[in-house]
């Protein structure tokens, strides 16, 4: 009698990885697909915009258009990662930048009219350290813990956002792949 489990195992691995590259082609193409049709939701917007008087009552939704249509395209582009099998590029990011940038979106107006006893604060660290990552990741995180914040609050409330630099002198428990060192601190409360 011979032991066939290593073989099964290896044909079972073998069938995931088919599967999965099957998938990236799938998803591969896909993304392609929707990048040419988002091509002129992100591009028109802005030939219409340097048409259009500074006082345009229009310029808020085009812009808007414009906003959605640069999110849907970091999908995109999250999709095309994950099929090509790579990670995403990083870069030196500032979370205080990112933080303002979000909280001044049509996204986050729009979230202000839904939650209209909410109140929206910020307590940034002026001397934050930068962080390095991917900024299309960093505005979604911070767009679904705002979302769930304000989510979660019943009637009048606050939502705080604030950031802070930290040092860790030893890792913390269940995190020992954490290296001592200096931390950015986002905090949404």
């Amino acid at each position: 009698m011979k032991d066939v489990t290593e073989n099964r195992n290896l044909e079972d691995k073998l069938q995931r990885v088919q599967k999965m590259e099957a998938m990236g082609l799938m998803a591969g193409g896909i993304a392609h697909d929707l990048n040419n049709i988002l091509s002129g939701i992100v591009s028109y917007p802005e030939l219409l915009l340097m048409d259009l008087p500074k006082d345009s009552p229009l310029r808020k939704p085009i812009k808007t258009i414009q906003e959605s249509g640069m999110r849907a395209a970091d999908v995109v582009e999250d999709l095309l990662t994950i099929a090509r099998g790579v990670a995403t590029g990083k870069e030196a990011l500032d979370l205080n930048t990112l933080v303002t940038e979000y909280l001044r979106s049509a996204e986050h107006q729009k979230l202000e009219r839904i939650h209209p006893l909410t109140v929206f604060k910020t307590e940034l660290d002026a001397e934050l350290l930068n962080v390095t990552g991917s900024a299309s990741h960093v505005k979604k995180i911070l767009m679904n813990l705002i979302a769930n914040s304000s989510e979660a609050i019943e009637g009048k409330g606050t939502v705080t956002v604030s950031t802070i630099n930290r040092y860790l002198d030893e890792p913390l428990k269940g995190y020992e792949d954490v290296r001592t060192g200096e931390y950015v601190l986002l905090s949404v409360s």
